[in-house]
């Protein structure tokens, strides 16, 4: 298990869940000051493909707590880089149509893009740089490079 990228899932999680919730029940969204929130919730970009743009980011999160809790393998570690790429990619696309487009500030999306970040320099730079204690096998490499 990989407990810091699994608790950045959680959080990340329970972020995309409030607002996936907020977006699909009446429960009003808490903003702080300017509702910049509510702009964007209200604009065309609030959904992707007929959902609500936080629920991609429940699916995300849960599949990165998901893949966290698995033994580091290399199909893991390459599932989770590509996973972390892909939510950070989105995350800045998302931030850019915020700030640049829409021009709001949300604080629930800024800490999702900032949740985004940490998991994929957890996954890019922690782990590449942890491998040989991560590994299974519980040997280190003698100075090869792989």
């Amino acid at each position: 298990m990989n407990k810091p990228l699994f608790i950045t899932s959680f959080l990340g999680l329970l972020v995309a869940g409030y607002l996936f919730i907020s977006y699909v029940t009446p429960i009003p969204l808490i903003c702080g000051e300017g509702g910049g929130c509510h702009t964007i919730e209200a604009s065309p970009y609030a959904s992707f493909i007929g959902l609500p743009t936080p629920l991609y980011g429940v699916l995300f999160y849960a599949t990165l707590a998901a893949l966290s809790l698995l033994s580091p393998s290399t199909q893991t570690k390459t599932l989770l880089k590509i996973t972390t790429a892909s939510g950070l990619i989105i995350s800045a696309i998302l931030m850019y149509i915020a700030y640049g487009v829409i021009q709001a500030f949300c604080i629930w999306c800024t800490t999702s893009a900032i949740l985004s970040l940490i998991a994929f320099l957890l996954v890019w730079i922690k782990m590449s740089s942890l491998s040989p204690v991560l590994s299974s096998s519980g040997s280190s490499r003698s100075g090869t490079l792989q």
